[in-house]
Formats: C-alpha cells, structure tokens, sequence
C-alpha cells in the first residue's frame, strides 16, 4: 500500500447481536436471501446494518467533516473578500495574498475531505466484505448443496462488485449528511443572482478543463486498470474456493481462507482508494482553474468603470456556482446511489443472517490422539423432513487398522454418510463413534483433523505444488522436508522434480497444469501430510490410463497401512483390498460374504449398480 492507513483488522469481523432484522421465508419456511424486498422500513434496517461498520471508522468520518466545516467557512470568508474588493478602489498586496491564502486552504480542506471520506466508506466496505465471506464460508453446507441455495456465482458477485457498490452509496450517505448541508445553509446566506455577461466569460474556461481533465483522466484510467484486476482477482479466487467449500471444510481451513481471502480484499481495498483519491483531486484542479480565472475577472472589473461593470455579479457568480449547484448535484447523487445501493446492502446482509442447525457443544472435546475405532449406532439421515430417508437404521464396527469398503448403486447414500462421519451433518437419529466418544461431543475442527478424506473430485488451488500437499501449514510454516517425504510415499515426487520449478511450480487454477493421476497423488499426498488416524476414500482411483493408474492404486495401498479405512468404491481392484465388504442399498447396509469376491458376483455387482438384487 502506498501510505499508511488505520485499518483496524480486529474490527474486520463486527456482529451486532442487537440487531434483530428481517428475516424472508419461503413457502417451506427456509430461509431464502433471494426474495423481493417488500419491508416499507427497508431504509431503517439498511442503516441498522451498516451502523456498526460506520461506527468502526468515526474518527476518519469526523475528521472528513472537520474539514469539510474548515471548507465552507474559508468559503464564507472568501465571499466577503470578494465583495470588498468588487467595491474598493485600490487592492493592496496583503488583500491579494489573504484571497490566495483562502482558496489554498479551502481546496486542501476540500480534498482532505473527501479523501477521508472516501477512506471511511472503503474501510467499511472491507470489514463488511470479511464479515460477510467469514458467515458464508461458516454456514452450513447445506446451504451450498439444497436445491434453493444461492449459486457460488451469486455469492462471488454480491462479494465484489455488490459491495464496491456499497463505497459509493457510503460516500454519498457521509458526503450529505454535514458537507452538502453546510454549503447549503452557506447557499441561502449568500445567494444572488448570476450575471449573464460573466457566465458567458467564464465559459471560456471549458477549453482549458477538458485539456486537465484529459490528462488527468489517463492518470486515472492507468489506476482503474489496476482497480480492476484487483476485482477480478477476487472474483476468481470466490469462484475458486466456494465451490470447493466442502474440501474446505473437511481440512478445518475455514481460518486459512479467511486469512486468504483478507490478503486479496485488502489489496482491492488499496487499488480502489488510489482511485478515489484520483478522483477526488480531479474537481479540486477544476475548481483551481475556476478560481484562477475568477481572480482574472476581479482584476479586470475593478479596472472597469463603474457604472459599465456590476462588480457584485462576480460575487453572485461564485456563490450560485459554489453553494447552489455543488451542493443540490450532491444531494441529487446522494439520494439515486442510496436508492440503488439498498438492495444490495440486503442480499449481501442477508448471506449473514442465518442459524446454523449443527451447533458445538460448549464443552466439546479435543481429540489429541485417536486409535481409528469407528461405530455406527443405528444411524439414519434424510436431508429434510419433507424427503424419505436416505440412510435406515445403520449399524457398522470397524476396528482400529481395519479396511472396510462400502460398495452400492449410485445415489445410494455410500457419500453421505461420509459426510456423517466428518459432521457435515448431524444424523436424524442414532449417534456415530470414534473411540467410543460421540462425535458430536468432539469439537468439530479437531474431529476434521483425525478424519481424511480421499475422493474422486480432487480439490486443488492455484499456488505452488508444495502449497498444495502442505494446505492444512499454509498460513504457519510447510515443513518442506515432508512435503517431499510424503510426495515419495504418493509416488508423486518423480513427476514433480520434473516440473520447471520442481515443488515451487504453480499448478494453475484447481491444477489445470496436471493430468488426472498427477493431480490424484497430490491428493494423496496431501492426505499423507494431514496424517489422520481414519481415512475415507471416496472412489479415490478413478478411471485412467494403465500406469497412472498402478501409480495411484500402489500410493492408496501406502495411505492406508495402519489406518482405520472407509473404501467408498465402484472399482473391484480397490474394493478387494478391503478386509470386509459391505452392501449399501435402499438405506440398508448388509454385509457380502467372501464368496461373493470368490464366484465373481462382486464384479457383476460393482458394474450392474442394480444392489443386492443382481446378487440373485
């Protein structure tokens, strides 16, 4: 950044638990953020909500209107200047240096003031941005999933572009509420009527502003472009995360996106202040040449003779022209953006208003070690009352070390219950064990740490490959030394070193540089570095080429020795390294006998997706 702001980031994250807003429903009672607004007090809640974030920045906002009262007072001052000489005789040096001196100070009152205020309005859009991205990613994840939920699209574009919106509707509120008000009271003290001859000189000063402006204007567009791929760096990285937000959630790095997320919003927070403050500056080098030409006419009419001049329409010209216009252009700017801006201050507020069904208890528990004993106790889901029941009565031990796989027809339920045991979501009854503690007496992060997951959507991020296998040190250290331990346990490290700058090379966006079983054993290798005691493997060996595929079948059989292991698979290759096999079908699990690997039925089974019935 260039200077130095007060950005405070202990206030980047500011509920207001007395607030109590509006909450819009659906026919099923659901919470739905999309809805038409059609509060008549819409206006009253939007301010409740940005109440706090304005609060945050009231030094920066009174010191704007500090300089802002400094403004129109030097202004007030200016005038009766104005009017003295317009009827004096002579002007000495030191009436001509105390004009000069009040213009300086009232364009550097100007600027400072809407710089300051600019910088209020972004400091709170930026804690509005962290406030809202760090409900979003907490929220449950049926919230992403359910057939009414807000698309990751929607969410990206409220996240940025809703909320540089919200600056300018920030400003305009701020810029009104004493600025605008003051040059108005000043207005209807000073107002006259505008001669038409000066009106028609001053004209001549077009010419002159375009020039400036144009010029101004390359400055500025050279710092928009950089304002825009700041935005769009941001956006790109939402449509990257949010829908990786189960990968997320399962590696605890609710704080580590947060912390990523800050780094790129508070570089699109410098891009944009650098522009504002262009913009701010721009009308102040406007007024200067208005000003400068205005002195040109003031000289001229006290050369002119009296009774062929009216010296008191350049004092008219420059009260309408600073009270009159500025002010009510202001206001008239202020109304339309605040207008505008409403509904998306709603749809971004209402991403945080929610409460989330799965709650940690307050005396949950951390896990240090875990030996891997899994239990199921009579476990059924179904993810809304309205819909059947997807998981019946589940009851399954798997011992410390043991492979289990799970084997069914697609939309079986094999994957949900997967996000069971990583509490992604809480049974509809029964309880689910680890080590005989109920998991929903463990604290969620530390549950997360102890339970891998393996699947077929591998889930990798731009950055550097080491980056990628060491996710969970990202924001603390990654210790290198095993990264490449574990790259070797995956097999991955040969094609690795390969790569132009070995395990500093950048991988693109979600590893679009790797081929499919490149990206797998990054997988695998990540899970290696997280180092749980239970693994899940969710049709981690999908379809690929011979070797690839060898590759990754030998990596799996590597992560899974002396771990507790969850096989969730079609493939009868990964399926026979299970000790015990289970059928889940209908929302019943039964288990196959051996002689269902040994008469070749597993393969009919495994390839028909017809359940138990092609058994028969």
């Amino acid at each position: 950044m260039p200077i130095s702001y007060s950005l405070s980031l202990s206030s980047s994250i500011l509920p207001n638990p007395n607030l109590r807003p509006i909450q819009f429903r659906t026919q099923n009672n659901r919470h739905f953020p999309n809805l038409r607004i059609r509060s008549s007090n819409l206006t009253t809640h939007t301010l409740q909500f940005l109440k706090p974030y304005l609060i945050s920045q009231h030094k920066t906002i009174l010191s704007g209107w500090l300089c802002s009262a400094i403004s129109a007072y030097s202004l007030s001052n200016l005038l009766s200047k104005f009017s003295a000489i317009t009827t004096a005789t002579t002007v000495d040096a030191t009436q001509g240096f105390a004009l000069g001196g009040l213009v300086i100070v009232r364009l550097i009152a100007n600027y400072v003031q809407h710089a300051l205020l600019w910088e209020a309005s972004l400091n709170a859009v930026y804690d509005v941005r962290v406030h809202v991205f760090d409900r979003v990613v907490q929220r449950e994840l049926g919230f992403f999933e359910a057939n009414d939920a807000v698309s990751s699209g929607d969410i990206a574009y409220r996240i940025t572009a809703e909320a540089s919106d919200l600056a300018t509707t920030l400003y305009a509120l701020l810029n009104i509420i004493v600025p605008s008000t003051l040059q108005l009271s000043a207005m209807i003290m000073h107002m006259l009527a505008i001669s038409p001859a000066l009106s028609l000189i001053t004209a001549t000063v077009i010419p002159c502003m375009v020039l400036v402006v144009a010029f101004l204007g390359q400055e500025l567009g050279k710092i928009s472009k950089k304002s825009h791929i700041s935005i769009a760096a941001l956006s790109a990285y939402l449509n990257e995360m949010l829908p990786a937000i189960l990968f997320v959630k399962t590696n605890n790095a609710e704080l580590l996106e947060s912390a990523r997320f800050k780094k790129l919003a508070l570089t699109d927070y410098s891009a944009k202040l650098n522009k504002k403050r262009m913009k701010a500056l721009i009308p102040q080098v406007i007024q200067a040449i208005y000003f400068g030409v205005l002195s040109l006419l003031c000289s001229c009419s006290v050369m002119i003779s009296r009774g062929s001049f009216d010296r008191r329409s350049l004092v008219s010209f420059v009260t309408s022209l600073l009270f009159l216009i500025e002010p009510i252009q202001d206001i008239g700017k202020a109304y339309n953006e605040w207008r505008e801006g409403e509904p998306a201050i709603e749809r971004l507020f209402a991403m945080t208003r929610f409460k989330n069904k799965m709650v940690e208890k307050r005396d949950a528990i951390d896990l240090d070690h875990v030996m891997g004993d899994l239990k199921l106790c009579d476990v059924s889901f179904k993810y809304n009352n309205d819909l059947p029941l997807i998981l019946n009565g589940l009851n399954l031990h798997i011992r410390s070390g043991e492979i289990v796989a799970i084997v069914g027809p697609s939309g079986g339920g094999k994957t949900t219950l997967s996000k069971l045991l990583l509490r992604l979501y809480d049974p509809t009854s029964g309880s689910i064990l680890i080590d005989n503690q109920n998991i929903q007496n463990i604290r969620v992060q530390s549950l997360r740490r102890h339970v891998g997951v393996v699947s077929q959507d591998i889930t990798l991020f731009s950055g550097t490959v080491a980056e990628n296998i060491g996710y969970k040190d990202l924001t603390t250290k990654i210790d290198m030394k095993r990264v490449k331990r574990v790259a070797q346990s995956a097999y991955a490290d040969e094609f690795i070193r390969k790569l132009p700058e070995g395990y500093e090379t950048n991988i693109g966006p979600r590893g679009s540089t790797l081929s499919g079983g490149q990206r797998q054993r990054l997988a695998i290798a990540r899970a290696f570095y997280q180092n749980s005691s239970i693994l899940i493997l969710d049709e981690a060996t999908s379809a690929l080429d011979s070797r690839s595929e060898l590759l990754v079948r030998q990596a799996v059989e590597r992560l899974m020795e002396n771990r507790t292991v969850l096989v969730i698979s079609h493939r009868l290759q990964t399926v026979m390294m299970a000790k015990r096999i289970f059928l889940l079908d209908n929302g019943k699990l039964e288990e196959l006998p051996q002689s269902t690997m040994l008469n070749g039925d597993m393969d009919s089974l495994l390839s028909s997706g017809q359940g138990k019935d092609s058994l028969h």
